[in-house]
């Protein structure tokens, strides 16, 4: 049976550590020997190659368990917290010596982003609604009274109440970023938008950043001493680069060009999509994952020309899920694999982009779970895509569907009001109805 994959890799900022999240689990790993320090869940008994499993230094239990698919993770800037956000919209907060969770907090809405401030005392969630919040990190199993706008202006002294709204758009926000001397948050969303505002004062907007013409997957301020850089990745098959201050795009990247792909078709409606950025500031080299493509592009920013080039196109075996860096520069990649073919969970690729199966070799063996089929939850962005089918044609849809069910045809869905209220009333027999032209109309709804 096939390995449940990595959805996630997250690079600790002060220690050779990564953690993966697989499902509703995550796993720390020690990057540079490779172990397993720290599983949510018992590790499988699998066909060891020679391996011996190795002691944990946190086991499952019921303080431990997530109930639902771990969506977001972040770390606090000096690692001492990791953050994670699932799908059942609940946030932990986990300490990063003994593993362990420290407390939870339900918020409002599913959260798409996750950030700590610079002193890791908030951490700030951007969620699905379009809204972004900033909370203290210590209130444990608490959902804060939300302020209103008038309230959150002067909202200083109001910050260990919990959880405090700073700034709104109009659509599903998708990602959040902090410039480093945090004072400003930027933010973007399913309306191709990305904003600049201060922080914590989200309703003082600095500038925005249009250009995009789909909506905008992520973005990470670049790394150098200007620190006014910020990369940004869409669904319309372009990488842009942004002077952040201004709202100044300075480059835009074409993946489809990078790739050997063709020009996109005028009628369609979807494109190439940047999945996500990895940074390795030792190298100045930006991993993107590009959705549903096996080909990694590695692309070398050169802060002085405020611009970013191709450097390598990784090959991998299956389709990318994510790619991080880990502290020596190493690039750990997870991966579906390729229909009807059994690959590793985790490739290791080091300076030169070379792979190095050994510090993989215990997540491929101990790592994760089996699993009889591998789910399709993995494809993130689908809910992003604004399809432009005909209202009229999906009406026209329905009503052909439900005529088919009344007619008999057991195959047929439920129309969402018939299914809503399939038991308020009873459906008369076609057949039985045609045989007894005498019916009334009170027996009929009898």
């Amino acid at each position: 049976m096939p390995l449940l994959p990595f959805s996630h890799i997250i690079r600790h900022p002060t220690k050779d550590v990564v953690v993966l999240s697989f499902g509703e689990h995550l796993q720390a790993v020690d990057t540079k020997s490779g172990t397993i320090l720290a599983s949510t869940v018992a590790l499988e008994e699998r066909e060891s190659n020679g391996l011996q499993a190795q002691p944990l230094t946190n086991t499952p239990d019921a303080a431990q368990e997530n109930k639902a698919r771990v969506q977001v993770l972040a770390f606090s800037p000096d690692g001492a917290f990791l953050a994670t956000a699932a799908d059942d919209k609940v946030m932990k907060i986990w300490d990063t010596e003994s593993w362990k969770c420290l407390g939870t907090r339900t918020l409002v809405r599913r959260s798409n982003a996750l950030e700590f401030n610079k002193d890791g005392s908030h951490v700030i969630t951007a969620d699905k609604f379009g809204d972004v919040y900033n909370m203290v990190r210590d209130i444990p199993d608490v959902v804060a009274p939300v302020k209103t706008a008038e309230t959150s202006e002067d909202a200083e002294g109001d910050e260990d109440e919990g959880e405090q709204p700073i700034l709104g758009h109009v659509s599903m926000a998708t990602d959040l970023a902090l410039t480093k001397d945090n004072k400003y948050i930027i933010t973007s969303d399913r309306d191709e938008h990305i904003r600049v505002s201060q922080y914590p004062k989200g309703h003082n907007i600095e500038t925005y950043c249009l250009g995009h013409t789909s909506f905008v997957t992520t973005i990470k301020v670049l790394p150098g001493a200007s620190q006014k850089y910020l990369i940004s990745g869409a669904g319309d098959a372009t990488i842009r680069i942004w002077e952040i201050l201004k709202g100044q795009e300075v480059q835009t990247f074409n993946i489809r060009e990078a790739l050997g792909m063709p020009p996109a078709e005028a009628d369609a409606e979807d494109d190439v999509t940047v999945f996500s950025f990895s940074i390795c500031e030792r190298k100045n080299h930006i991993a993107v994952v590009v959705e549903k493509e096996s080909r990694i592009l590695i692309l070398h920013w050169d802060e002085a020309a405020a611009k970013a080039e191709l450097f390598k196109i990784v090959e991998l075996e299956g389709t990318p899920l994510s790619a991080e860096y880990d502290r020596s520069g190493n690039l750990w990649t997870s991966a579906i694999p390729a229909e009807g073919q059994t690959s590793n969970a985790v490739s290791v690729y080091d300076n030169e982009y070379v792979q190095q199966d050994d510090l993989a070799k215990y997540v491929n063996t101990f790592g994760s779970k089996t699993v009889e089929v591998i789910p399709d939850h993995f494809v993130y962005t689908e809910e992003l895509r604004k399809h432009t089918t005909d209202w009229r044609e999906l009406k026209k849809a329905r009503e052909e569907k439900e005529a088919a069910r009344l007619a008999g045809d057991p195959d047929a869905p439920l129309s969402k009001k018939r299914r809503k209220n399939k038991n308020s009333r009873k459906i008369p027999d076609v057949a039985a109805a045609d045989s007894s032209s005498a019916a009334t109309p009170e027996q009929v709804q009898e």
